[in-house]
């Protein structure tokens, strides 16, 4: 999962470096499209770099009952390390269950199943650079919501995320989040070939999701991505569009000034599954969402309101340009 994000100084522009510069175009108009002042504040306030690097791992492959880390699992820790690696900042790991057993039991297991991970990640990096913060939810926020053998094993997992800070004597001005603050992770299923559009089955998972959150504030982090066929520019334009179409709804269900929002787009550049195969195209046409709880100020409210209302106004007359260009040949999502 090889992907960087920047966010460039004051305009905080979405920027994607991955592998040789000619294999990572961004265009200019969506690196500055969800730039902002509340951003920047936010970022300043959780110690986070105003320019940071962003990387995503998952660990999906726990046996039933098992929080032992399967060989595929670290080989996908071991491309993240080495993607972190020289890097300081803050590692997230959520550990997750399936619903069988009791609901204190599942909590122990999610929590072993995030522990494994830290364990694993600790031993191949210089834990002093990093600040860990290691959550377990059990069996409350499954991916999935069916009750199948398939849909349960999608459910026993961890996300890892790592967002890189400066040291704190370096930015007098934030605080290191409260140990107690709630992390909540979560992946839409996958979008259909070239298309941005939630389904049915999206939208109960979104609900339950924006469920969690009633009453809390913080940050949300929505990232879209692509399977691996067409070209880079193309894949980076249609993941932004479904990380939006995630957005447009999440905010339908909460109060957008409660939340500072985050629109990512990593298209091609970090595939949940390095392979050429159907299935695996299937599962890398997603977004990933990431709430950060954190108090938002009345001045970031205002902000965050104020720019929402101008983004909406950007974001149709972006999509009415693009509705209007010729599509690009070998643009297979």
């Amino acid at each position: 999962m090889k992907t960087k994000i920047g966010l460039v100084s004051s305009v905080l522009s979405a920027l994607l470096l991955a592998g040789c510069a000619t294999d990572t175009y961004v265009s200019q108009e969506n690196r500055d499209k969800f730039a902002g002042l509340d951003v920047s504040k936010f970022l300043i306030s959780e110690c986070l770099a105003p320019e940071r690097e962003v990387h995503i791992a998952i660990a999906e492959h726990f046996a039933f009952d098992k929080y032992k880390l399967t060989d595929l699992d670290k080989s996908n820790l071991d491309s993240f390390v080495e993607e972190i690696r020289g890097l300081k900042g803050r590692i997230t790991i959520v550990g997750h269950t399936d619903y069988k057993g009791s609901q204190e039991y599942n909590e122990r297991l999610s929590q072993r199943r995030a522990k494994s991970v830290a364990d694993y990640l600790q031993t191949h990096l210089d834990p002093k650079n990093y600040d860990w913060e290691v959550k377990h939810l059990g069996e409350t926020q499954p991916l999935l919501l069916g009750k199948t053998d398939k849909d349960r094993a999608e459910n026993r997992r961890a996300f890892i995320v790592f967002e890189e800070a400066q040291k704190y004597e370096e930015m007098p001005f934030c605080e290191p989040p409260k140990p107690e603050r709630k992390v909540y992770m979560a992946m839409t299923p996958h979008f259909d070939f070239d298309k941005s559009v939630l389904k049915p089955e999206d939208l109960t998972q979104l609900d339950d999701f924006t469920a969690q959150l009633s009453d809390l504030q913080g940050s949300i982090m929505v990232a879209g991505h692509t399977d691996q066929a067409g070209s880079v520019s193309y894949n980076e334009k249609l993941a932004e569009r479904r990380a939006e179409t995630v957005v447009e709804y999440l905010k339908t269900k909460l109060d957008p000034k409660q939340f500072i929002w985050e629109v990512k787009s990593f298209g091609k550049l970090q595939p949940a599954i390095n392979e050429r195969t159907e299935k695996a195209d299937a599962l890398n046409r997603r977004a990933f969402i990431v709430f950060k709880e954190s108090d938002i100020t009345a001045e970031q409210q205002m902000l965050s309101g104020s720019q929402q209302q101008a983004l909406s106004g950007n974001e149709s007359e972006v999509m009415s340009i693009e509705s209007e260009q010729e599509p690009e040949t070998n643009s297979q999502y």
